[in-house]
């Protein structure tokens, strides 16, 4: 009989070890060839625009996935390597040699996970399959193309699986060269007691730590930014690792401190709880640690897709029309008469039809783009600073039905409601506008802000911004102006009645046809920077695809259709939504096997000294109560300080952004909480079964 003939007979005595880590490795794996297959299908990729946000977004949380499987892995390989222990010193007192010990248990092990690894790829592999099937039929595809399971995403998830069998095999390596065997054979029964002397001192710096962590990541980078108009770089990161120390000593002074204080009495009868706990203090610190960790980025992962969510929603819903469209002078648009020649074949009335004239002159503004090298923000004025778009006071009076009154050498803002100010761009920069053809240039001082959704353009910057002049001016600075500085913007509402997606889609089809290359560009693209600016990287053109109608694109001349919006929004955010709730899911379920497995450790550890205790005249109650201290305290301290500090970090983040809380996000608050109180639920149940399934371990024999 061979040497891994032995372990697979001695497997049977130590099935429940075995279990536990083919679980939690077969899951990271499942998750991760999941993710990699579903990530890297053509069919998602061609749906994420190329250098955008989404895709970088997506890239950045699909590595904090793969991070928090590989360590969920590692600490599985600890616990196993742990219990797995006792097999290799009984060989070890036998006399085999260590080599031969290290050979067998490596080709064990390797079998063990290239058997789940595969296995865990397979499973993957349909579940990605029936995900991205779903996926789907949600996301139009009017080229044709259908899911499909890539190649590479197959080579990733074996990349995975080679990666974590070299690192669980180097553990195991490790693990083998322990001369000592008494050591070895004590594993299961080693004590790691928090040593160093912890008073309330410590308790207070930890959370002075977790507070100066906070406020100097998220508020005072913002403080310096904004008053002192200087820049931080990514020295404020740092500050993070102060609030990881923090809750390093919060969770140490929660094992190593109990004190008698006004219900000695209390404390007298957890007195045996509070020893047990002490003995194996860094241990439950490292789980309580990582539990913590778990749940706040499981909580990160679905506020911020909750917060997308609900920004995506509500933006065609803060629409001042249904439909807006923009062509320059040069461009052959679509008339009246052929948009409502459609209109009717899908048997949809337009209502209140305008076209807004638009002036495009070159203004002046003030560059906030660099800092210098003491980290002080430059502000650098420019009398010629990008092509900016002006309406008349009477032309934007007539297309909005809002009244202003703009006073000759004033100008008005168009901003929109929930738009703030920020420092990067202000309304008041421009005070000089000029006629790029005439040459004729007028002073401007700035006489207020006015609110309409549909004259806003993308942040309503640069060369974005638009503006509203008094009418003796604007006639002034219209003299001489070639069609192609002139801008018109249509605007008209949809009845209820009829097929208005289809009118939309047909007629984005063909406003998509009818524009001129001169509007295929970027949204930050301007005419007057790429002219005088031999750096200048915005001139490529972007790629137009009238049948993508759910495809994000970075485009300067972008319509909106409302009714488009309404329902290719989860289109356009379903892929970066499914990757986050699968990192949430990746989270939770780590968070929840790791708790419930140091629950059974804990009730390992404490049977024997449980059952003396019994020995000694304490019933069962009494014995309840003292496993029950020991569970929770893996569950509770860890779930209310992640859910306490993922929830303020969350909060302030979206102050930070503008500086207040907007209107619109206390829903994305309200949701916040209700997460936060789901996934206590959540930690609840999974401390009541943990509790139930550690009280067998203790009372069944």
């Amino acid at each position: 009989m061979t040497m891994l003939n032995l372990f697979t007979k001695l497997k049977k005595y130590n099935k429940g070890n075995y279990r536990q880590f083919s679980f939690c490795y077969a899951l990271s794996v499942i998750l991760v060839s999941t993710l990699t297959l579903f990530m890297l299908s053509p069919f998602v990729q061609s749906r994420l625009p190329i250098g955008g946000d989404s895709r970088k977004m997506l890239y950045m949380v699909y590595a904090v996935a793969v991070l928090g499987c590989v360590l969920f892995i590692i600490y599985a390989t600890g616990l196993f390597l742990r219990f797995k222990s006792r097999e290799v010193g009984i060989f070890m007192a036998l006399g085999t040699p260590k080599r031969v010990l290290a050979k067998t248990l490596t080709k064990e092990i390797v079998l063990l996970i290239l058997k789940l690894g595969i296995a865990g790829i397979i499973i993957g592999g349909v579940i990605a399959f029936v995900f991205g099937k779903v996926y789907e039929g949600f996301v139009q595809s009017a080229t044709g193309d259908s899911f499909s399971l890539p190649l590479t995403g197959f080579i990733g998830s074996f990349l995975f699986v080679t990666i974590t069998v070299c690192i669980v095999m180097g553990m195991a390596v490790r693990f083998l060269k322990r001369a000592n065997l008494i050591e070895i054979l004590n594993e299961e029964r080693r004590t790691e007691p928090i040593k160093k002397n912890v008073d309330t001192k410590y308790l207070v710096w930890g959370i002075i730590l977790i507070a100066v962590g906070l406020l100097g990541g998220l508020i005072i980078p913002y403080i310096v930014s904004t008053m002192l108009k200087r820049s931080l770089s990514g020295f404020p990161y740092i500050f993070y690792v102060l609030v990881f120390i923090g809750l390093y000593r919060v969770m140490v002074y929660s094992i190593a401190v109990h004190k008698k204080g006004r219900h000695p009495q209390k404390y007298y009868k957890n007195l045996i709880s509070f020893g047990m706990m002490k003995f194996q203090g860094i241990s439950v610190v490292r789980n309580m640690l990582i539990v913590t960790l778990l749940i706040a980025g499981s909580l990160f992962a679905i506020f911020f897709s909750a917060t997308n969510l609900i920004q995506g929603l509500g933006s065609a819903a803060s629409e001042a029309n249904d439909i807006s469209y923009r062509y320059l002078g040069d461009a052959e648009k679509l008339t009246q008469e052929q948009v409502e020649k459609l209109a009717e074949d899908y048997q949809v009335e337009i209502d209140n039809y305008r076209e807004a004239e638009f002036l495009r002159l070159l203004g002046s503004g003030v560059s906030r783009e660099n800092y210098d090298k003491s980290g002080k923000l430059i502000e650098e004025y420019r009398k010629q600073d990008y092509i900016k778009n002006f309406i008349s006071a009477d032309e934007f009076e007539r297309v909005t039905g809002i009244a202003v009154n703009v006073q000759p050498g004033m100008y008005q803002y168009i901003s929109r409601e929930g738009n703030n100010e920020n420092y990067w761009f202000l309304p008041d920069d421009l005070d000089l506008v000029q006629n790029p053809d005439s040459g004729l240039q007028k002073p401007l001082s700035y006489a207020g802000t006015v609110e309409y959704s549909s004259f806003f353009y993308h942040y309503g910057q640069d060369g974005n911004a638009n503006y509203i002049l008094n009418d003796e001016d604007y006639a002034e600075l219209e003299k001489e102006l070639s069609d192609e500085m002139h801008m018109t913007h249509i605007l008209f509402d949809l009845s209820d009645t009829g097929d208005t997606y289809g009118f939309s889609k047909d007629l984005y089809a063909r406003y998509c046809n009818s524009v001129s290359d001169s509007m295929k560009k970027m949204s930050a693209y301007d005419e007057y920077r790429e002219a005088t600016d031999s750096e200048y990287s915005y001139s490529e053109p972007v790629e137009i695809e009238p049948e993508r109608l759910g495809m994000e694109i970075d485009w300067k001349y972008a319509p909106v259709f409302v009714p488009i919006q309404e329902k290719s929004f989860v289109q356009s955010y379903a892929t970066l939504l499914l990757i986050f709730i699968f990192v949430a899911i990746v989270c939770l379920v780590s968070a929840g096997v790791i708790g419930y497995t140091r629950s059974i450790t804990v009730a390992i550890k404490s049977k024997s000294v449980l059952m003396d205790v019994k020995k000694l005249g304490a019933d069962r109650t009494y014995l309840n109560r003292v496993l029950k201290e020991q569970v929770k305290k893996v569950y509770v301290l860890p779930t209310i300080v992640a859910v306490v500090l993922m929830f303020v970090y969350y909060t302030l983040t979206l102050w930070q952004n503008d500086g207040t809380i907007t209107l619109n996000e206390y829903p994305m608050i309200a949701v916040n909480v209700l997460t936060c109180l789901a996934v206590c639920i959540y930690q609840y149940v999974l401390y009541r079964y943990s509790l139930k399934k550690a009280g067998k371990v203790i009372f069944e024999f």
